[in-house]
């Protein structure tokens, strides 16, 4: 939930800082040139270096997934194991 009102406080302070710089700027990439306001400029670049993030964080959210797995799996086992253990000795003389 607080990650929520952070993204939520971030994302009024671009689009206020972007509203304040509505000027028009010169976007050049290689060859390519083309001319567009700075607000686009700003929120473009903001959602693809929020896109390009989430994509980096995707291994690590895998990886996670698959150890957190392996470990539900192995607590299962355990949790078994501790069982059959305890009957053994609730039948011991």
């Amino acid at each position: 939930m607080t990650s929520l009102f952070v993204a939520l406080g971030l994302a009024i302070l671009i689009a206020v800082f972007a509203l304040q710089n509505t000027f028009p700027v010169t976007v050049q990439f290689l060859f390519w040139e083309h001319e567009t306001s700075l607000v686009l400029v700003i929120l473009s670049s903001t959602a693809i270096g929020a896109a390009l993030s989430a994509l980096a964080s995707l291994g690590t959210r895998w990886r996670h997934t698959r150890e957190t797995r392996a470990l539900l799996a192995t607590l299962e086992e355990e949790r078994k194991r501790i069982a059959a253990l305890e009957r053994r000795v609730r039948d011991m003389p």
